[in-house]
């Protein structure tokens, strides 16, 4: 609760600067401000919650185990593939051509790159998955906690929604593919983050998550429906496939 609140106080914060300032790059830090709001509650309850732990310790714990290579190269491997898949149903059923479907300067992909990760992944996840997945897994399984926590994740972003444009069906179907997406991608951040705990891999599947819709060039809607149909896919095979038991063991958190 005081995380949706913190978030919604600086959104609001932000709406009202945007009258007040013409300073786009004063406005983008404080939207980049508001998405660490999970952490910085975490931050500042930290003491309350463990009372014998030091935060810094604790964080450094959340990325000592060793990443395999291997690993990375299958987070990216799916990144790109839904990428791919994305662009090229896009083509079949609407016709568009693919070189019109993505960012073609470099600049440009480094500059969203960088953004990206600061407004969403290094922002969230030591909040979301340092903390709320571990507490969630003591009591539920990978695969409850995963979805409890995708659910609480998408609705926090509500006052987003209704600032992306939308209205009518469109709006109920913006949300409704945010969710299915956000939900998709907490499972398979689950299920990664069950076996390897590193707080690195739900950097990494978030950013990727978030950049593959960003570097896409066209109607927002249709990108992040299709984007996330395909995440949803990927997530229902790593359900059925529940590779090393990560998703139905409990007390495997981190």
């Amino acid at each position: 609760m005081s995380t949706y609140m913190m978030f919604y106080v600086l959104l609001l914060f932000i709406g009202f600067l945007m009258f007040l300032l013409e300073s786009h790059f004063l406005i983008d830090l404080f939207i980049v401000l508001s998405s660490w709001t999970s952490t910085f509650v975490f931050v500042l309850m930290f003491r309350r919650i463990y009372p014998e732990e030091n935060l810094w310790l604790f964080v450094k714990r959340q990325f000592n185990k060793r990443i395999k290579w291997s690993t990375m190269f299958s987070i990216s491997m799916m990144s790109i593939i839904v990428l791919l898949c994305s662009i090229f149903t896009t083509y079949f059923i609407w016709d568009i051509p693919v070189y019109d479907q993505l960012l073609a300067s470099w600049t440009s992909l480094l500059i969203i790159f960088g953004y990206n990760l600061l407004l969403g992944p290094l922002g969230e996840e030591l909040g979301w998955r340092g903390f709320v997945l571990k507490e969630l897994q003591e009591v539920y399984n990978p695969l409850i906690s995963s979805i409890i926590v995708g659910f609480f994740w998408g609705f926090w972003h509500t006052p987003l929604w209704f600032l992306s444009g939308y209205t009518g069906i469109h709006l109920l179907q913006y949300i409704f593919s945010f969710l299915i997406g956000i939900i998709a991608i907490s499972i398979i951040i689950t299920a990664f983050f069950t076996i390897h705990k590193n707080l690195l891999i739900p950097i990494s599947i978030h950013q990727f998550f978030n950049f593959t819709i960003a570097i896409q060039v066209g109607e927002l809607l249709t990108i992040l429906t299709v984007t996330s149909l395909f995440y949803l896919l990927i997530a229902l095979i790593i359900i059925i496939v529940n590779y090393k038991e990560c998703l139905y063991t409990r007390n495997q958190s981190t």
